[in-house]
C-alpha cells in the first residue's frame, strides 16, 4: 500500500480524520481551506444552497498534489459535495470515500451525494443496510489518548462527557443512582444546540485533551447512545485504549471482538441495580492483537478489503 498516493481532506485539526497516525504513515492530511475568511464562508453557503463549486478557487495548496493521488478520504459534510464534483471533473480516476462517523439521521443526507462518483461508508450497520453503504468500524487515534493531568478534580468512579441529544433524563437518573450507592459520578453535559431543557445548567465545551484527562482518571466511562444508533460511538474505544470499564445502553457492543462481560456492562431498563456490583468485578486484560483493528492503520486498511 503506497500511502504517499493517498490523501485525507477534512475540516480542521479538531476533526477525527485529522490523524497524527495517518501522517506518520505518510498519508497527506489536509484541510479544505487554510483559513475560512468571510468570503469563503459566503461561497460555502452558496455552494450548499445552489449545488455549486465556487469555494473551490480557494482550496489549499494540496490541489497541486492531486496528480500524484489515487485515493481520497473525506468526512460526510456539506463541504465534501462541491469537492467531489471538482475531483470528478478534473481527476476522474481518483477513488473517493466519504466517511460517516455519525448516524445518517443526524448527519449529511445520503441524497447529497446522488450522481457523484464516490463511495459512502459508515460505522452504523443499520445505515449500511438501509442506504447501501459500506461498513467499517470506528477507529481512534492513539496519539490523542494521552492523560496529562491527575488532579483531584479529574477523578471519578463513572464519567460521561457529551452533549444532550435527548439523553439528559437518563443521565440524571443514573447520576442519582450512583450517588445513592456512594459511587462518584461525573456527568458533564455540554451546552449545545442539542439541549432539551432550559432549566439545566449545561457546561462549557471541553477540548478533546481535557476530555481524555477526565476519562483517564475515572473507573468507568458511561456511554449513552442516541436513539436508533446501532454502530458504536468512540467511548467504547476510549474505554478500550484507556483500560477503563464501559457502561453502555448500546447492545451492539456484544458483537465486538473486544467485548468481555467483566469489562462492559450493557444497561437495560431493568438491570440498573446491578451496576454497583459490576464496578467491583476485576477487568480482564486484552492483547494488543485485539486492539489493532481499532487503530488508524487497521481501520484504514478496511477500505481496501472490498
Amino acid at each position: 500500500m503506497d500511502y504517499s498516493r493517498m490523501m485525507i481532506i477534512t475540516l480542521d485539526e479538531k476533526s477525527v480524520l485529522f490523524s497524527t497516525d495517518a501522517q506518520k504513515l505518510g498519508i497527506h492530511v489536509e484541510k479544505y481551506f487554510e483559513r475560512r475568511t468571510f468570503i469563503i464562508k459566503l461561497l460555502n453557503y452558496l455552494d450548499k444552497k445552489l449545488n455549486l463549486q465556487l469555494a473551490s478557487f480557494f482550496y489549499g495548496n494540496w490541489k497541486k498534489k492531486l496528480k500524484e493521488i489515487d485515493f481520497i478520504l473525506l468526512n460526510s459534510h456539506f463541504f465534501s459535495r462541491p469537492l467531489i464534483k471538482y475531483l470528478n471533473r478534473h481527476y476522474p480516476d481518483i477513488r473517493i470515500v466519504v466517511w460517516y462517523s455519525n448516524p445518517v439521521v443526524r448527519d449529511t443526507p445520503v441524497s447529497f451525494y446522488s450522481g457523484l462518483n464516490c463511495e459512502l461508508w459508515s460505522f452504523d450497520e443499520k445505515d449500511c443496510e438501509k442506504y447501501g453503504m459500506h461498513p467499517n468500524n470506528q477507529f481512534i487515534d492513539r496519539t490523542k489518548l494521552i492523560v496529562t493531568k491527575t488532579d483531584d478534580k479529574y477523578h471519578s468512579d463513572v464519567c460521561f462527557i457529551g452533549v444532550d441529544k435527548d439523553r439528559l433524563p437518563l443521565l440524571l437518573e443514573l447520576e442519582q443512582y450512583f450517588i445513592s450507592k456512594q459511587i462518584k459520578p461525573l456527568i458533564y453535559v455540554v451546552d449545545s444546540s442539542k439541549n432539551s431543557r432550559t432549566d439545566y445548567a449545561y457546561k462549557e465545551a471541553l477540548s478533546y485533551s481535557e476530555l481524555i484527562n477526565y476519562e483517564g482518571n475515572t473507573g468507568a466511562i458511561l456511554d449513552i447512545v442516541q436513539s436508533n444508533q446501532q454502530g458504536i460511538s468512540l467511548r467504547p474505544l476510549e474505554a478500550l485504549f484507556l483500560n477503563k470499564k464501559l457502561i453502555t445502553n448500546n447492545p451492539s457492543v456484544q458483537k465486538l471482538d473486544f467485548y468481555r462481560w467483566e469489562n462492559m456492562f450493557i444497561l437495560t431498563e431493568t438491570n440498573q441495580e446491578e451496576l454497583a456490583a459490576f464496578l467491583e468485578v476485576p477487568m480482564v486484560p486484552l492483547p494488543e492483537s485485539v486492539t489493532r483493528n481499532y487503530q488508524f492503520s487497521g481501520w484504514f486498511a478496511n477500505f481496501f478489503k472490498k
